[in-house]
């Protein structure tokens, strides 16, 4: 019997050793051939694979050989250019015979069911093609343009596109210190005020990369029926072009650069560059800006993980990390900021009168700037700390509950931002009447919820309230990652006459959902909630001008569905929200 329990407890033994040993042999593996399988990365961080690293990198590489530069930027009315319909497509004998019959020139342009453009001259006979039995018809080859302005995602996201009508910009001057802008865009052209060029020492500080072009129309591309609108729209924008055609530069034209956008008016400037180096001249600068009132707004930086870059790194500069369209994390971006914002795939203008996606903490940076020429334009007897700390107090405290080291206090939200700045109506002197019961306080199941008084005004009016899903003390909800959610608002008190026009439910300050009743529920289906965290705002909006808004958190908590390895990543010490046995340095190249 001994014997028996004496094997037992050997294989016991041997089968915890085997089982130690696979343990220590899955943790002791290369770093990245175990993440490349089950990716370690927080929650709240983008995976990689799907983003760009750099802000000069686009989402679909192009040719530059293969575009053809008779067909960029504005394109006007030439008389001298004709489209041609054919009965059929030209061989390219008849099109050298027709060339030379009727002195007319066919474009490299491919064509497509026999139609063709051609360009004349005035001794071209263009009454002798018209009437050639080949030729169905002829006619100046006019321009289009798309009807309407493109609201990128990024300006959505932040709520820019909900608040123009109380504010966009007006009156405030953006400097936009990097490669200077493309000065005749027709997208920014008019919101241009006079620069500096440092790197060439001349008064035009006209843009030969392209990122300070896509960073300006982010801030303030027009709103005038062609190509995109930035956040801020009507603000100025001051060019400073401290880093040449390649995208680098000295940080004496950086600092240089405060002082002048300083000296001439700016209220708000933009930096999307940086340097890991500490320097008393770009800090001496950033001091002088600050203390003359100027809000600065920097880019974190591309290092995935690693701290803000300087000059985002002071503290009288807002750093800005990057979220892409899930709200999380831009793998790419640097960690540590204050405020985060848009900045994967971000569309905004470009050289040469173009548009372009690009990604970078220096899509993000602009973002903020913009929301702070917004509240500057809306409450222009507010301190600079003070719509700071709206933008701060205001934020979707994405992440853990907070402020945070990967999203700082959260990402940007100028309806909220906005509603805090409105000034608060008088409460009347009356004092309520008591003998109105709260349809939504005490008994559940009252028979009679609708009162038959008007609302009331000041903080007795009614407001907008999310009863279902319940949130905690942080505004927030947890669901997995399947699920879909129920959202159950209503007004607080239900009155017969409401002076309701519309109840609007956005996720993300996207709309979703429109309706007329004081009281409703609205399904969002899993598959609309991509991200890890996603906000959804509930606005009531009276017949009066005023509105009312609640807004709750949507944390969906199961991270990795189908990861085996689930069971044995628990939360614990973290760096970046990652728990591992790995060299972190390695992994993150910091």
């Amino acid at each position: 019997m001994r014997s028996r329990y004496t094997f037992l407890g050997i294989a016991i033994i041997s089968f915890a050793v085997v089982l130690l040993s696979a343990f220590i042999l899955l943790f002791s593996q290369d770093t990245s051939e175990f993440t490349n399988n089950y990716p370690l990365l927080s929650k709240y961080i983008s995976d990689y694979s799907n983003e760009l690293k750099s802000d000069y990198q686009e989402l679909a590489v192009q040719d530059e050989t293969s575009i053809n530069p008779e067909k960029q930027g504005e394109i006007k009315l030439d008389e001298r250019r004709k489209v041609v319909k054919f009965q059929t497509d030209l061989t390219e004998s008849q099109k050298i015979e027709i060339e030379e019959e009727y002195g007319i020139k066919f474009t490299n342009d491919k064509p497509t069911s026999g139609i063709y453009s051609v360009l004349i001259t005035d001794q071209s006979n263009v009454e002798g093609l018209t009437k050639d039995k080949s030729v169905n018809s002829i006619e100046t080859d006019v321009p289009v343009a798309i009807s309407a302005d493109t609201v990128d995602w990024g300006v959505t996201r932040i709520g820019a596109d909900k608040i123009w009508e109380s504010s966009n910009g007006v009156g405030v001057t953006v400097a936009v210190i990097d490669t200077g802008i493309q000065l005749d865009h027709t997208d920014l052209s008019q919101n241009i005020v006079s620069g500096y060029d440092f790197v060439n020492n001349r008064d035009i500080a006209n843009d030969d990369n392209g990122h300070g072009t896509h960073v300006a129309g982010i801030i303030a591309a027009l709103s005038n029926q062609v190509g995109i609108v930035g956040s801020s729209y009507s603000s100025r924008l001051m060019p400073i072009k401290v880093l040449n055609s390649t995208g680098s530069g000295y940080v004496s034209d950086v600092a240089k650069g405060v002082y002048w956008a300083t000296d001439n008016g700016a209220q708000i400037i933009n930096i999307s560059l940086g340097t890991t180096t500490d320097t008393d001249v770009l800090r001496n600068a950033i001091n002088y800006a600050a203390s003359k009132g100027v809000l600065l707004v920097g880019a974190a930086g591309n290092s995935s993980g690693a701290p803000c870059n300087y000059p985002a790194a002071y503290g009288a500069v807002i750093c800005v990390v990057a979220t892409d369209s899930s709200n999380k994390l831009a793998s790419f971006s640097n960690i540590g900021g204050e405020l985060a914002a848009p900045g994967v795939s971000n569309y905004s203008t470009y050289l040469n009168n173009t548009y372009r996606y690009l990604s970078g903490t220096s899509m993000a940076s602009p973002h903020v700037a913009g929301s702070l020429a917004i509240v500057r334009s809306f409450c222009s007897t507010c301190t600079s700390d003070e719509l700071r700390n709206v933008l701060r107090e205001t934020a979707v405290d994405l992440g853990e509950q907070g402020q945070d080291i990967i999203f700082g206090y959260g990402l940007v939200d100028l309806v909220a931002a906005v509603e805090k700045l409105k000034p608060e109506e008088n409460v009347e002197e009356n004092t309520p009447d008591q003998s109105i019961q709260d349809p939504l306080e005490g008994d559940s199941e009252i028979k009679d919820p609708v009162s038959t008084q008007p609302p009331k005004k000041g903080f007795d009016k009614q407001r907008t309230t999310i009863i279902e899903p319940k949130k905690d003390n942080k505004g927030r909800t947890s669901i997995s990652m399947e699920e879909s959610i129920s959202i159950k608002f209503s007004l607080d008190p239900i009155t017969e006459n409401s002076g309701l026009e519309r109840t609007v439910v956005y996720l993300n300050n996207e709309p979703i959902y429109t309706t007329t009743k004081q009281e409703d529920e609205y399904t969002i289906e899993g598959t609309l909630l991509s991200g890890v965290q996603q906000f959804i705002r509930v606005s009531s909006f009276f017949k009066d001008g005023s509105s009312s808004h609640d807004q709750i958190i949507i944390d969906r908590n199961v991270v990795y569905k189908g990861n085996p390895f689930n069971n044995v990543i628990k939360k614990g010490r973290s760096v970046l929200g990652i728990s591992t046995g790995f060299s972190l340095r390695k992994f993150f190249n910091f």
